[in-house]
């Protein structure tokens, strides 16, 4: 026999398996309940511990919990948060006891959520979940306690990847994902998510334990693959210095803004702060195949001199669609609202895609606008060239207005023309007794 072999013995009085060599035996211990039995492990005599390896493993799948060499999702040193497994496989974080303010705080050396899924254990007692079946309360938790907010804190070099759905047991709760260096989004979903705010900011909070708002200073967030879809949450909020959407984003309520602010939480009112690092190409990049789906959409880019592209789709299809830039505006791909559709941008615009306002469309640029695209409202069109205040009368320079005709809407064609009322008006040839209310697209002439 080989001492250098293990076998796996069932110890009575331990009430467990137990790795002891090949050439032991059970002299002077079968009274007290050692019994040896078992195969030698056929792998033991190359890896002499392989067999307690392999037990250490199987228990801690037991006891739900897995090395951090395994987990996606890894708790800092000295976060009140642990993380084990839900009886499906499923990572589950038992979050920080809440605030006085009912704000749970949670920092991570990782936060990845892969495609499966991911739990935030909200209950203090067992509930069901939609991914993972029942799981027991959470330890943390005292009786009756719940988050109103949960925050994931992310103190890492890696940006978080949100490639499945992160549940909220329990209490429905806001989420907040904050990792300064990016969070990329491919397939990431909510569930029973009040808000849901994705940022590359660090989280302010206020003396009574609430969460004020969030500072940021560089970070991107990057939407791509499969997506993110959040229709089911009431308010979806992207704060980082830049946001890029490769995929289609969807939404109630969108908000996303960009460049180095203070952003306040309840608000959203950004103030602008120093960033780190050099400024991006960017603020906001809808590509060709990106997009962004909401009732109600608010993109905003504070940075000064970084614009807005889109190239792809952003349609608020049950409400406004506001979007501002400190910026260059270039507008290629497609640009709706079902509501009132209002522009507001620092340098130049260009326009060669479809901007479509079903009520109101108001544009003011404080740089030159080029359209060689459409630019249309169901009801009025207004566009403020440079610094002059909006004038009904259309032969006021730097000013265009549109007013709704009867049977067609007002409507910049790609040649400069203007139509209402079925009948073509060339910008220069504005109507000096004002019966027609047209854009006046050379004001030189006007």
């Amino acid at each position: 026999m080989n001492n250098t072999r293990y076998r796996l013995v069932f110890s009575k009085l331990r009430g467990m398996l137990v790795a002891v060599e090949e050439t032991a035996t059970g002299t002077g211990k079968s009274s007290r309940g050692e019994t040896s039995v078992v195969r030698a492990c056929p792998y033991a005599s190359q890896t002499p511990f392989f067999a307690l390896r392999q037990m250490a493993f199987a228990v801690l799948l037991l006891l739900g919990v897995l090395p951090a060499s395994y987990a996606q999702i890894v708790t800092a040193p000295g976060s009140g948060a642990q993380v084990i497994q839900t009886p499906n496989g499923l990572p589950q974080v038992n979050v920080a006891r809440p605030s006085g303010a009912g704000v749970s705080v949670n920092t991570y050396s990782q936060f990845d959520v892969q495609k499966p899924g991911a739990i935030l254990n909200n209950s203090p007692v067992l509930v069901n979940t939609q991914q993972a079946g029942y799981i027991n309360g959470n330890p943390n938790y005292a009786a009756g306690q719940s988050a109103k907010i949960i925050v994931n804190q992310v103190n890492s070099s890696a940006a978080s990847q949100i490639n499945g759905a992160l549940e909220v047991a329990g209490s429905r709760a806001e989420v907040v994902i904050a990792n300064g260096s990016g969070i990329s989004v491919n397939g990431g979903s909510f569930l029973n998510t009040a808000r849901a705010i994705l940022t590359t900011s660090t989280p302010n909070y206020g003396a009574d334990g609430s969460l004020t708002g969030f500072n940021v200073t560089g970070g991107n967030i990057t939407v791509q693959g499969a997506g993110l879809n959040a229709s089911n949450v009431d308010q979806v909020d992207l704060l980082a210095r830049a946001v890029q959407a490769n995929a289609a984003i969807y939404a109630n309520n969108l908000n996303v803004i960009t460049g180095p602010n203070q952003v306040n939480h309840d608000t959203l009112a950004a103030t602008p702060i120093a960033g780190t690092g050099p400024a991006p190409g960017v603020s906001i990049d809808v590509s060709q195949l990106g997009g962004m789906y909401a009732n109600r959409i608010i993109l905003v880019g504070s940075e000064n001199g970084v614009g807005v592209s889109n190239a792809g789709v952003v349609a608020a299809q049950a409400g406004d669609l506001t979007l501002t830039t400190q910026g260059r505006l270039v507008l290629t791909g497609r640009t709706n609202a079902s509501g009132n559709l209002s522009v507001s941008v620092a340098g130049d615009i260009d326009n060669s895609g479809t901007t479509y306002g079903q009520q109101n469309v108001s544009v003011n640029t404080s740089g030159d606008l080029t359209n060689s695209g459409t630019l249309a409202a169901q009801q009025g069109l207004t566009v403020n060239r440079g610094q002059r205040r909006v004038n009904r009368n259309p032969r006021r320079r730097h000013q265009r207005r549109l007013e709704r005709g009867p049977e067609r809407r007002p409507e910049l064609h790609r040649d400069g023309s203007t139509e209402r009322d079925g009948s073509k008006h060339r910008g220069r040839q504005c109507d000096p007794a004002g019966q027609h209310r047209h854009a006046c697209w050379q004001p030189d002439r006007c």
